[in-house]
C-alpha cells in the first residue's frame, strides 16, 4: 500500500514537473528569439563599424550547446555536459535491462550507462547514475508490489561498480589505454579483463551480502534454461565445498564457509559477462558517440588534466541515498540488527569522501575556472555545426513538438479523473524520444567538429 502511495507521489511530481519543464522550455525559446530579434534591430539601427561591433559583443548570449560565447560557463556545462552525461547513462541503463528482460539474456545490461557515466565524470556522478537508475528509475517501473524490498538492497552493488570503474578509469594506464588501444588487441583484452573481471569482484563482495539478507538463491539469468543449467553445476560444486570444508573446519564453520564461498562464487560468475559487456559497451558508445567529451574529461584538454571532483558531490550522493536507507532499516526483512552496518556502509564512504575532497580536494575558485575554460573550448569547437540549415530546422521543428505536447497534455485532466499516470507517462514517452534524439544530435555534432578540425 505504502508502495503505490510513493509511486502515485512520485508520478504526480513527475508530472508537475513535467509541466514546469516544457513551459520553462518555452520560454527559453521564446526569449532566445527576442534576443535575436533585438540584435537584428540594434544591428539596423547603428550602420557604423565600430556601433556594430559593440551591439554584437554585448548581445546577450543565449546559452545554447552551440552558442560562441557561453557566458554562463557553469550552468552551460551542467546542461550540456553533465546533464548530457547523466542523461545518456540513465537511458542506457534503462534501455539495457528492458532489452535484457523482454528478450530474456543472460546478460542484465543495467548498468551500462553507470560505466559510461564513471569514465567520464568520475566515480561520484557514476554512484549518482546507479542510485538514481536502481532506486528511483527501476522502482517506478517494477511491475509488481514492493519493489523497495526487492529492488533498493542492489543499490550498493551499482554503487560499489560505480566507484571501481570511476577510479580505474582515473588511472594513467586507461588514458594510454584510449590514445594506443587500436594498435593492439592484447590492451584491449587487459581493459576487458581488468574491467569486466575485476568489476565483478568488486561488485560480488556486496552482492554476496545482499543474498544472505534477502535469504535466496542467486539468479545466473534472465534465460531460464541457462539459468537451470548453470544452478545444477553450482549445487555440485557447493557440495563438494561442503565437505571439504567439513572436515578442516567442522560441521559449524564448514558449513557457514562453504556457502559463502560458493555463493561469491555463484556472483563472481553470474557478474563476469554481464560487467565485461556492459563495460565494453559503454567504451563503444563513449568512443563512437562523445570524443570531444573524451579529449576534455579524460584526457584533459589542452592542459592534460582532467577534472576534479567538487566536494557537493558527496552530499548529493547521501542526499539521493538516504530515502532507500530508511526504507531499508524500516522494512522487516532488512531491519534487523545483523545487517543494518550493510545498509550503514556507504555512509561511511560518503562522509570520508567528502572530507577527503573538502580539506584535500581542488579549491572551488580553480575548479570553477577549469570549468569556464572548457565550456568555451566546447562552444569553439561546436560554433560551426550551430549556423548550419538543419540545425535550426530541428530548432523549431523541437520548439512546436514542445508547445504541441503541452497541449495535448493539457487536455489529459479534462477527459481522466487520475489524469496524472496518463501524463506521467505521456511526458515519458515524449521526452523520451526528445532526448534520443538531442543526444544522438549532440553526438553527430561533437564527430563533425573533430574530424574537421583534424583535416
Amino acid at each position: 500500500m505504502l508502495d503505490d502511495f510513493g509511486k502515485d507521489m512520485l508520478m504526480l511530481g513527475g508530472t508537475a514537473i513535467g509541466f514546469i519543464a516544457t513551459v520553462l522550455t518555452l520560454l527559453e525559446k521564446l526569449l532566445e528569439v527576442k534576443a535575436r530579434f533585438t540584435s537584428l534591430t540594434a544591428k539596423k539601427a547603428h550602420t557604423s563599424p565600430a556601433s556594430t561591433e559593440h551591439t554584437v559583443s554585448d548581445s546577450p548570449s543565449t546559452g545554447s550547446f552551440f552558442s560562441s560565447k557561453p557566458i554562463r560557463g557553469v550552468s552551460y556545462l551542467l546542461l550540456y555536459e553533465t546533464g548530457v552525461i547523466v542523461a545518456a547513462g540513465l537511458l542506457l541503463n534503462y534501455i539495457g535491462l528492458t532489452l535484457s528482460r523482454h528478450l530474456e539474456s543472460i546478460l542484465f545490461l543495467d548498468m551500462t550507462g553507470t560505466a559510461l557515466v564513471a569514465f567520464l565524470l568520475g566515480p561520484w556522478w557514476g554512484a549518482i547514475v546507479a542510485l538514481l537508475s536502481n532506486s528511483v528509475v527501476n522502482w517506478l517501473l517494477y511491475p509488481e508490489t514492493g519493489g523497495d524490498v526487492v529492488i533498493f538492497p542492489w543499490s550498493l552493488v551499482n554503487i560499489a561498480g560505480a566507484f571501481y570503474w570511476g577510479w580505474m578509469a582515473r588511472q594513467l594506464g586507461f588514458q594510454t589505454y584510449l590514445r594506443t588501444g587500436r594498435n593492439s588487441a592484447l590492451s584491449h583484452c587487459c581493459f576487458l579483463y581488468i574491467f569486466g573481471g575485476g568489476g565483478a569482484v568488486v561488485m560480488s563482495l556486496p552482492g554476496t551480502f545482499i543474498q544472505a539478507a534477502l535469504h535466496e538463491q542467486t539468479i545466473f539469468a534472465l534465460n531460464p534454461d541457462v539459468a537451470e543449467s548453470v544452478s545444477q553445476r553450482v549445487l555440485k560444486w557447493e557440495q563438494t565445498a561442503h565437505l571439504y570444508l567439513d572436515s578442516l573446519f567442522g560441521f559449524t564453520w564448514g558449513d557457514s564457509l562453504s556457502w559463502w564461498i560458493v555463493n561469491w562464487f555463484q556472483n563472481w560468475i553470474r557478474y563476469v559477462p554481464d560487467k565485461t559487456m556492459s563495460a565494453a559497451i559503454a567504451l563503444v558508445v563513449l568512443k563512437y558517440g562523445y570524443p570531444l567529451f573524451e579529449r576534455e574529461l579524460i584526457h584533459g584538454g589542452p592542459e592534460g588534466e582532467r577534472p576534479s571532483d567538487e566536494r557537493i558531490l558527496p552530499l548529493v550522493l547521501g542526499l539521493l541515498y538516504a530515502p532507500s536507507f530508511a526504507a531499508l532499516l524500516s522494512s522487516d526483512t532488512y531491519g534487523s540488527p545483523t545487517y543494518w552496518p550493510l545498509w550503514a556502509a556507504p555512509w561511511l564512504l560518503i562522509l570520508g569522501g567528502y572530507g577527503y575532497l573538502r580539506y584535500w580536494g581542488t579549491g572551488e575558485a580553480a575548479l570553477q575556472t577549469a570549468k569556464l575554460q572548457r565550456a568555451d573550448r566546447y562552444a569553439r569547437a561546436l560554433k560551426q555545426i550551430g549556423r548550419e540549415a538543419s540545425h535550426e530546422f530541428c530548432k523549431r521543428l523541437t520548439f512546436m513538438t514542445l508547445i504541441a505536447s503541452l497541449l495535448f497534455a493539457l487536455c489529459l485532466p479534462i477527459l481522466l479523473s487520475d489524469f496524472y499516470r496518463a501524463t506521467f507517462k505521456f511526458f515519458c514517452v515524449v521526452y523520451g524520444f526528445l532526448l534520443v534524439v538531442h543526444l544522438v544530435r549532440i553526438s553527430i555534432a561533437q564527430n563533425i567538429s573533430v574530424s574537421r578540425a583534424n583535416e
